[in-house]
């Protein structure tokens, strides 16, 4: 199954690239500001981000509508945010 990934570009996590998993498999490398397709094997039933020690939650693939995804920074666009 290929699916849309989209990581917007942010401030946050600008100079880092995230990790895209397939039921805890790595599948891609996602880079700042880039649509990309990724292959994923067709029995997938969960994908997550991670980033260093952080992660997303994990992701149902039955979600996913038009076959595409965007991983973002939920800080990201406020900088205060990670401030205070």
């Amino acid at each position: 199954m290929n699916i849309q990934v989209f990581r917007p570009k942010q401030f946050v996590d600008m100079a880092r690239d995230y990790k895209l998993f397939a039921d805890d498999v790595e599948v891609a490398t996602i880079k700042r500001g880039v649509t990309q397709t990724v292959n994923i094997p067709d029995s997938t039933k969960t994908i997550q981000a991670k980033i260093d020690w952080c992660s997303s939650q994990t992701f149902p693939v039955a979600s996913i509508t038009d076959k595409g995804i965007i991983i973002k920074n939920s800080f990201g666009s406020n900088i205060f945010k990670l401030l205070f």
